[in-house]
């Protein structure tokens, strides 16, 4: 393993780390709070919408989060591939 495929699985980890962390945030559970009477306001179904949409988002971030996790991890495999090949010929 060369040090480029380290820093790749290493930047792997973070992303999945971020995506780990974003989908514990708080915000990830209001929909458990989020009644129409929980809302100020003459658009509670809005509200309640529009969060549902934005905890979608969160979601959707933290898996193109792991996709770039899992493509570092496959760029870091073909690297080590490729060095055991020069080493080996």
């Amino acid at each position: 393993m060369d040090d480029r495929s380290a820093q790749l699985r290493q930047r792997a980890e973070h992303l999945r780390a971020l995506a780990a962390t974003i989908e514990a945030l708080p915000v990830m559970r209001l929909e458990q709070f989020a009644h129409d009477d929980t809302w100020f306001g003459p658009r509670p179904l809005l509200c309640r919408s529009t969060l549902l949409v934005n905890q979608h988002q969160l979601h959707g971030a933290a898996d193109d989060l792991r996709a770039h996790a899992h493509r570092f991890e496959q760029h870091a495999a073909e690297l080590d591939a490729v060095a055991r090949i020069g080493v080996a010929g």
